[in-house]
């Protein structure tokens, strides 16, 4: 049996229709979608009538969660202020009616059994919480610690745009396999291309392989452009556009910064975009995963 997982499309649809066509040339028996299809790319529309055409089962990322809660009573603070979230609103004002119902209702996890191997848990970024990622430079103990209370030997996971396969092991001998795919639409991992998760059975047990496909990123900045998301969102919607193009974690990078800067700054965007550029960049990034 083969199985495909595709995460972090994050509304990039030249990256995802690359993806479409290798995950049909792979022939996978099913594909799952691990949350983040919507947000920071100009074509969340575009990009949920394609996953909708397929059928394809997928679960919410923390950008579904927080899209589908804007303008709504559900919504709360810092997530109100339209300035220092103005990506999100966006995305959220662009959505059709039906995508943004469909995103307030997909599940946060699903556990999947096939008799062809051990069940696996597809969570967006770490048991429990959808905001919160397992990073590949952390070490073996954290990783035990996230994963004690998962029941399932195999963890599909996303969030951190950065691709994984890794093995945890606990004290008492308990085995998890963990595995991340990578980002379709904004890697994080220096490679621009679009990147997903193939997970094939063998003799009872389940092997992932990491797939990477480029795509045509020249028409990238004139979508930008024509969408309004350059003019209407500003800076901050270059630095999606920038994390596209590179794959370096421009867009969240510079979240990370921002939310951590007084109260003030948060009504400045451009402001906050121009000093975080002098501060961080490769070899300098404000996050640290470890």
């Amino acid at each position: 049996m083969r199985i495909a997982f595709l995460a972090d499309i994050h509304g990039n649809l030249p990256a995802l229709e690359a993806v479409v066509k290798d995950v049909d040339a792979q022939a996978p028996d099913v594909v799952y979608l691990v949350g983040d299809q919507i947000n920071r790319a100009p074509w969340n529309n575009e990009v949920l009538d394609l996953l909708e055409s397929r059928r394809w089962t997928g679960i919410e990322g923390n950008h579904e969660r927080i899209v589908g809660r804007l303008g709504t009573p559900n919504n709360r603070p810092p997530f109100t202020n339209r300035i220092m979230f103005s990506t999100l609103w966006w995305t959220m004002e662009q959505l059709r009616p039906a995508h943004l119902r469909a995103v307030r209702v997909l599940p946060a996890e699903i556990k999947l059994d096939f008799p062809e191997g051990p069940p696996i848990l597809m969570v967006h970024a770490k048991p429990g919480h959808s905001a919160l990622g397992l990073f590949p430079d952390m070490d073996d103990a954290r990783l035990a610690i996230e994963m004690q209370h998962v029941d399932a030997s195999v963890l599909i996971c996303a969030h951190t745009h950065r691709p994984m396969v890794r093995m945890v092991q606990n004290e008492s001998g308990r085995t998890w396999h963990i595995w991340n795919g990578g980002s379709i639409g904004m890697p994080y991992n220096g490679d621009p291309r679009a990147q997903y998760l193939l997970v094939d059975s063998h003799n009872g047990h389940w092997r992932p392989t990491l797939r990477a496909v480029d795509y045509d990123r020249n028409g990238l900045r004139t979508a930008y452009e024509t969408s309004g998301m350059l003019r209407e969102i500003g800076p901050s919607a270059e630095l999606h556009l920038r994390t596209a193009l590179t794959g370096e974690p421009w867009s969240s990078d510079f979240g990370y910064w921002y939310r951590q800067q007084p109260p003030e700054m948060h009504n400045d965007l451009s402001g906050a975009v121009a000093i975080y550029l002098t501060r961080h960049g490769p070899g300098n990034w404000a996050f640290r995963s470890g």
